[in-house]
């Protein structure tokens, strides 16, 4: 099974972390491709993996297409994509997969007339939005893949330092989808409080100076700048250091995202014995459920967040029960081998004659 996946852009986030995480369950029945239309640096996630590549314009990604002989591509969030298949005159199956939950998901009534043999999603949120909202009901397959986390890399670091203060772990892009200005928000109100915590702000690697001034001047308005680390890129195999720092430290991740279609740092958390407070949003309830629910908060009820982030920072017992509830649920849900054999599943039926798809 040759496969072609392609993704607009090459960075250190969800969608490349989930590509480089497949690789470990890929490699044992089929040959993976990758493709990116921008580099930022992402493939460093695949190691010395040779077959990642960059096409940063129709014409080079058509001829792969074309020279490839892939018996299926799968198209990410990256409708542009779709001019080079039809370019290369592909005849193989083509899967659309989905991640967004932005804005740009709008781009899926757009893609209607497209030869899309199935629809991948990483929640069954996300699937019932593809469904529903965009009318792909009983049109074409949608698949609730899940998503899967490195639980043998993403799992306890021992032996770390603890840190002075408590540590609140933020991960994401500066931009509004991720709401870094709820993050700094939050931050003030817990400063307020008299909470002994340090604000760890990861990502904005590609961020533009506009935008850096504005966290900067904004954490410096909300008297933050003694307090507040902003580390621009991590190296994806350095997060399980940075998630278990922020455990030994009594802290926790906050995510303060207005969506997520799956919800990864918060998975990588949970597997790394950090607990992981939220914003209900999106897919997150999936992940943050049953006694994890606690951590929810309503999304831009800054004040909520801050007192459900100050009840776990104060209560040790609770805080150890759902650190072991999480990383049970990382184990047993979200591992390389039970995402990979179900995901493997899926792309074979699809492979297979159309009879044989009943099964998944």
């Amino acid at each position: 099974m040759k496969l072609l996946y392609i993704y607009r852009y090459s960075i250190l986030g969800g969608v490349g972390t989930q590509l480089a995480n497949r690789l470990h369950f890929l490699l044992k029945s089929a040959e993976p491709h990758f493709t990116f239309l921008e580099d930022y640096g992402g493939r460093s996630a695949f190691g010395d993996y040779p077959h990642t590549y960059i096409t940063p314009n129709g014409k080079e990604l058509a001829r792969l297409i074309r020279n490839g002989n892939f018996d299926m591509v799968l198209v990410i969030d990256t409708p542009e994509a779709y001019k080079a298949l039809a370019a290369a005159e592909y005849g193989g199956k083509v899967v659309n997969e989905v991640h967004t939950t932005t804005a740009n998901l709008k781009y899926l009534a757009e893609v209607g007339e497209q030869k899309i043999d199935a629809f991948l999603a990483p929640s069954a949120y996300l699937v019932e939005r593809i469904e529903g909202e965009f009318g792909f009901r009983g049109k074409v397959p949608c698949y609730d893949t899940g998503n899967c986390v490195d639980t043998e890399v993403f799992q306890p670091v021992p032996g770390l330092p603890a840190p002075q203060r408590k540590i609140i772990l933020w991960v994401g892009k500066l931009d509004d989808h991720k709401n870094w200005r709820g993050f700094l928000s939050v931050a003030q109100g817990l400063m307020t409080r008299g909470e002994d915590c340090e604000f760890w702000m990861v990502g904005g690697e590609t961020a533009s100076d506009d935008v850096v001034r504005e966290m900067l001047d904004l954490a410096g308005a909300y008297d933050l700048l003694t307090r507040l680390r902003w580390i621009q890129r991590v190296e994806y195999s350095q997060m399980p250091v940075l998630y278990s720092l922020t455990a030994a430290s009594g802290g926790m991740s906050l995510s303060t995202s207005q969506n997520e279609s799956f919800g990864m740092t918060i998975a990588e958390s949970l597997a790394c014995g950090c607990p992981a407070v939220s914003a209900r949003v999106g897919a997150i309830p999936e992940i943050l459920d049953g006694e994890l629910a606690s951590c929810l908060y309503p999304f831009f009820e800054v004040d909520e967040a801050i007192q459900v982030v100050a009840a776990l920072l104060r209560d040790d017992e609770r805080r150890r029960g759902l650190i072991e509830i999480g990383r049970r649920k990382a184990l047993e849900e979200y591992s390389i081998a039970g995402m990979g054999a179900r995901y493997m599943d899926i792309l074979e039926s699809l492979l297979a004659p159309t009879e044989d798809r009943e099964r998944v």
